[in-house]
């Protein structure tokens, strides 16, 4: 047996199918895409040369400039509201002593449903004639308080971001609230000897000691809010006057609806820059280290 875990050639078996896997699924496509990012190509005729004018005209792409800031309002808002929102909840349901165990299974329950489920449920909820939102605002201040939520381009990217979050939440409150829960009891009883509790507790014990799990929560937030697709093409499909949408949508109408392959590759070769550039960065501002209890 261990003549057998010494041969190199065993962990070969193992290794290479997910190496192929990954190169056949995520390598191939990204290289395939930015050499059709640089041919004016519909799919059909002959492909055209067109060097890198692809990738200079999103420069001037005035959709795509939208599309760009509206991914990063989705980020924003996440790591601005969610991200607080999970470490609180997460704190909250550690501290309980009686069915913690329901709590967890609750929150987690949205992740579970698939996004499409998701979309279509808010959707009705949004609805203006019959959507629950708007009964009970009507029943408190009238009909002046109904609200266009997925029509109006005011409100249309904030409920995404409420349906989004709704959906997503609840794996990151089970990362966080499993890092809470593997700090070593001594340290809190130690903190309270030594007269911190409560809040300064949560401040100067707990979020230290969980900072490698935030950052993964952090990694994982930047890169999904930056290629967001599914939500926002159900609920609005970019709408109301490209008002919601984002760099997915837009490379998606504009290489298969309208059929300019080249630009829409060049679309998805800049997201993949844009997100290995952030999580780079991210990476080597926030170093993660391993806590030492």
């Amino acid at each position: 047996m261990n003549h057998t875990l010494r041969n190199p050639w065993v962990y070969a078996i193992f290794v290479i199918p997910t190496l192929l896997l990954y190169g056949l699924f995520f390598i191939y496509p990204v290289i395939v895409s930015f050499i059709y990012g640089l041919y004016q190509w519909n799919g059909v005729t002959d492909k055209v040369f067109i060097g890198i004018d692809n990738f200079k005209s999103l420069l001037r792409d005035a959709v795509f400039l939208k599309s760009l800031g509206n991914n990063f309002y989705f980020m924003v808002f996440s790591l601005v509201v969610n991200i607080p929102l999970v470490f609180l909840i997460a704190i909250l349901i550690s501290k309980v002593r009686r069915l913690r165990g329901f709590y967890k299974s609750a929150v987690f329950v949205p992740v579970v449903i698939s996004t499409t489920t998701v979309a279509i449920l808010f959707g009705v909820l949004y609805n203006y004639d019959s959507g629950l939102i708007n009964q009970m605002l009507r029943l408190i201040g009238g009909e002046s308080w109904a609200r266009e939520w997925l029509s109006d381009p005011h409100l249309a990217m904030l409920s995404i971001l409420i349906a989004n979050a709704w959906q997503n939440i609840g794996f990151f409150i089970v990362l966080c609230l499993a890092a809470i829960l593997n700090i070593p009891k001594e340290i809190g009883e130690a903190a309270k000897i030594d007269g911190v509790n409560g809040w300064n507790e949560t401040w100067r014990i707990t979020l230290p000691l969980v900072r490698p799990v935030m950052f993964v929560m952090l990694l994982l937030t930047v890169s999904g809010t930056l290629k967001v697709l599914d939500i926002v093409q159900i609920m609005t499909n970019g709408g109301p006057f490209q008002s919601t949408e984002v760099m997915s949508t837009y490379a998606l109408k504009i290489g298969f609806r309208s059929l300019q392959l080249g630009y829409g590759s060049a679309i998805g070769v800049a997201m993949f820059v844009i997100i290995l550039i952030m999580t780079a960065a991210l990476q080597r501002v926030s170093k993660s280290e391993e806590v030492q209890y």
